[in-house]
């Protein structure tokens, strides 16, 4: 191990060239999924500003909330792109491993290990909701590098473990767009052919309203589903942040059981869920709980992840502050199948596999995240860890 600063260990917001008005990949900072390793461009634009960074670079947001949330990845360009470089948000800071001296993978680790994450959480400055990390700061901060070598293998480690979750992140992705093609289509030819009668969301889901305890009431820990939760998994699990009987202290919210659809139906609208397991949600969500005589819990999925148009259309507030309402949100029209259709349309086995893949990925993510310190720290050594 070798004590100095991040600054000296590492290239940080590294010198690109890249003509204004070029055409580049582009890197949002929407596009960077939390805690997730990889990340590619979805677009071309012209360049005109904002960070530039080359294939393989580590991109971490510097700003409020992104940077709490675990937006840090590291920029995987097209096969075809990778000698052009690219831009994104201002609101990244880049960060590349100097030659002979430290890894760009090993940087990844480093930066999302709680030892960096917490002191460039703490350094953060600025106006309230706009806060951010300063780079004389995070560039000051003293850590003990280990060999070279030794970066390269644990980067290798850990990497087996994220590439094997990347992977059942695209097998996820395959089940996901065929199951939602195929409701697609269903309802692209049941609305344009009037071959289905209609009928209002309220007739397909139970009487029974999710409770909101009183304050502290959880009897216990359970996870605490947001907006997030549901933009970055299919079916809710323990991947929710647990509420300990303290925690929940701090929040009021609906108590909603398993098999609940949840819909985000405040300010940000249209994502979707299904509960596994009993959890509370936050207040920007509406639950639904299926009739399972009249639909199943997979398909109820898929149709409400459709019906974003209709949730804008219905909801109030202003263009600024969406609000749908459980009642209007009761109200909306769809055409539904038999249950057997429906089955056919998204079988059962299909879920319980996506569930299966997600499952082990959470449980990867959280070995990967124990050995991180273990690795950092020298405690453990790399070549020490099998990972099958």
């Amino acid at each position: 191990m070798t004590s100095m600063t991040l600054g000296e260990a590492f290239d940080l917001n590294p010198t690109v060239k890249l003509t204004k008005g070029m055409s580049a990949p582009f890197v949002e900072m929407a596009s960077l999924v939390p805690f997730t390793r990889d990340v590619s461009a979805t677009q071309d634009k012209p360049y005109g500003g904002g960070m530039k960074f080359c294939d393989g670079d580590v991109l971490m947001a510097r700003i409020t909330p992104s940077l709490e949330n675990g937006k840090t990845s590291i920029y995987r360009a097209a096969v075809d792109r990778q000698g052009t470089p690219a831009f994104g948000s201002t609101e990244f800071i880049v960060i590349r491993g100097k030659e002979g001296v430290s890894s760009t993978d090993f940087a990844y680790y480093l930066f999302t290990s709680p030892e960096v994450r917490d002191h460039a959480i703490s350094s953060m400055n600025g106006s309230s909701g706009r806060q951010r990390v300063q780079h004389d700061s995070l560039s000051s901060f003293e850590i003990d590098l280990p060999t070279l070598e030794e970066q390269r293998a644990i980067a290798a480690t850990l990497g087996a473990l994220d590439d094997k979750i990347e992977s059942n992140r695209r097998a996820i992705d395959i089940l996901d767009r065929i199951m939602s093609t195929r409701v697609g289509n269903y309802l692209a030819h049941a609305d344009i052919g009037q071959l289905r009668a209609l009928e209002s969301l309220g007739t397909l889901v139970t009487g029974k309203t999710p409770s909101t305890k009183d304050k502290g009431n959880f009897g216990g820990s359970i996870p605490f589903v947001t907006i997030s939760e549901l933009s970055a998994h299919h079916i809710v699990q323990q991947s929710a942040r647990t509420l300990s009987n303290a925690g929940a202290e701090l929040v009021k919210g609906a108590v909603v059981p398993a098999g609940s659809i949840a819909i985000s139906c405040i300010a940000t609208v249209g994502e979707c869920g299904i509960i596994g397991t009993e959890s509370v949600t936050n207040q920007q969500i509406n639950t639904l709980i299926p009739n399972l005589s009249v639909i199943n819990t997979g398909f109820a999925y898929y149709l409400f992840r459709s019906l974003k148009p209709e949730l804008l259309a219905a909801g109030g507030g202003g263009s600024v502050y969406t609000n749908v309402s459980k009642g209007r949100l009761s109200k909306i029209k769809v055409a539904v199948p038999s249950l057997n259709e429906q089955e056919m349309l998204v079988p059962a086995e299909f879920m319980a596999e996506m569930l299966h893949l997600q499952e082990e990925s959470q449980q990867l993510s959280t070995l990967r995240d124990s050995l991180l310190p273990e690795l950092l720290s020298g405690c453990i050594r790399a070549a020490d860890v099998e990972v099958a």
